[in-house]
């Protein structure tokens, strides 16, 4: 023991005496060794939160948008005049590029076949237009709320112009409701000459406003 004591013993000899006599020195050398332990484990916890900082890789943000993301010079171009009417954006003629429909609710389901028709029921006259610019039709899946899906058409319709400058595209988006059950639908529509249109968000009593059909001139 006396050997022990001895070895151990520069572990409490440098206490000042009033210190170190407070307590038994076997009772110093459990003190001294928790607190080493402690001191160990806060080290050992500092190291490995460094250690995450410093080297572990950072996981990529997932890019929800991805899959409704549309390039909006990438859809087609109408091979075919303008149809008997012709479709009007105050009073702006559009040909239409682009179609984009969501449920306004999980309990609705929207039939791509159908697509054509709902138009027609929107705006008498706007299913032919359909048929005849043959747009590229998207449907997206069903939707929490019809500002969430207004902000994610615009968002995820890019031009190939910067936002805010002049350009042939009008975006229209907005909630309607057919046979009472609530439906999301994006247009996009590309215009003769740029305008500064830009972006429209229409409420359902606003369609039938904006959008408007007029006889075309009869060709030979």
């Amino acid at each position: 023991m006396q050997e022990v004591r001895k070895a151990l013993a520069p572990l409490t000899d440098w206490m000042p005496p009033e210190v170190r006599d407070l307590l038994d020195v076997e009772v110093w050398w459990l003190v001294l060794l928790v607190a080493a332990l402690l001191a160990l484990l806060i080290a050992g916890r500092l190291l490995r939160g460094v250690w995450r900082v410093l080297f572990k890789r950072r996981r990529r943000a997932i890019d929800y948008d991805k899959p409704l993301r549309q390039e909006l010079d990438q859809c087609p171009l109408p091979t075919r005049p303008p149809g008997p009417c012709e479709l009007l954006v105050y009073h702006l003629p559009v040909r239409l590029r682009l179609v984009i429909v969501a449920p306004g609710g999980k309990d609705i389901d929207v039939d791509p076949s159908a697509v054509g028709a709902l138009l027609e029921r929107l705006v008498p006259g706007l299913g032919a237009v359909a048929a005849n610019d043959g747009p590229l039709v998207r449907i997206w899946p069903a939707q929490l709320s019809h500002q969430g899906f207004i902000n994610s058409f615009h968002r995820c319709t890019i031009k190939p112009e910067r936002e805010g400058a002049p350009s042939r595209w009008v975006l229209v988006a907005g909630r309607i409701v057919l046979a009472h059950q609530p439906v999301l639908l994006g247009l996009g529509l590309w215009a003769d000459e740029p305008n500064t249109l830009g972006r429209l968000n229409l409420e359902p009593h606003q369609w039938l406003d904006v959008l408007r059909l007029r006889a075309g001139e009869k060709r030979p």
